[in-house]
């Protein structure tokens, strides 16, 4: 379906501009101010996260923020669904997740893992203020996890040095892409491990019919 391969790369490159712009809210994929902090929906410390369906969303994912993120929707959404969480101590250290519908049914007819993470690093450098977007590793397929794609990368620009986490999955009709960023600077062997238990912990989830 041409159609839905067409459709994938706007989406995709409108995830990951957002997800490089939003930290004027305290992040960019992800900060909302505190007045949008929606209290009810914050999870325990290392607790996950789960997107329940609805009689119309039908879609359900579960994601396992850090421990000590709080969080918040955006006051504008430009996805279908968007969650944001942010680390109260470090700012700009945030994890975002969004869904969107597309007509492909895996991420597998949108290219392979490096034509996926081509297409993000030519719209991340595409945008307004970035100077160099570096791949810090090989992207790859996680079959084990379901076949998601996972894509690191640097961003250097006006506002720093950038790293960017980000696990994509195509399950039933949705495009589901968890991003964490947190500035370069501020990453240790801690930090590295909590973004690899986030990004692991996120899978879209099967819904009873």
């Amino acid at each position: 379906d041409t159609g839905g391969e067409s459709q994938l790369p706007s989406m995709l490159r409108r995830n990951f501009i957002q997800s490089a712009s939003s930290i004027l809210l305290c992040s960019q994929l992800s900060s909302p101010s505190s007045a949008d902090v929606e209290t009810s929906l914050a999870p325990h410390p290392s607790e996950p996260y789960i997107r329940q369906p609805s009689s119309k969303e039908k879609f359900s994912y579960i994601v396992t923020p850090p421990p000590s993120f709080v969080p918040g929707n955006k006051p504008l959404k430009t996805h279908l669904d968007e969650i944001n969480f942010s680390s109260p101590d470090v700012k700009g250290y945030t994890v975002g997740v969004t869904v969107d519908p597309v007509r492909i049914s895996s991420i597998r007819q949108f290219g392979t893992p490096e034509e996926v993470a081509a297409r993000v690093v030519t719209a991340e450098v595409n945008r307004d203020g970035v100077f160099q977007v570096t791949l810090a590793k090989d992207p790859v397929e996680d079959k084990d996890a379901g076949g998601c794609y996972d894509i690191e990368y640097i961003s250097e620009g006006k506002r720093g040095i950038k790293h960017f986490t980000t696990r994509i999955f195509v399950r039933d009709g949705f495009l589901y892409v968890l991003t964490v960023q947190l500035k370069e600077n501020d990453i240790d062997k801690t930090k590295e491990k909590e973004i690899m238990d986030c990004v692991r912990s996120f899978k879209p989830l099967m819904i009873s019919t």
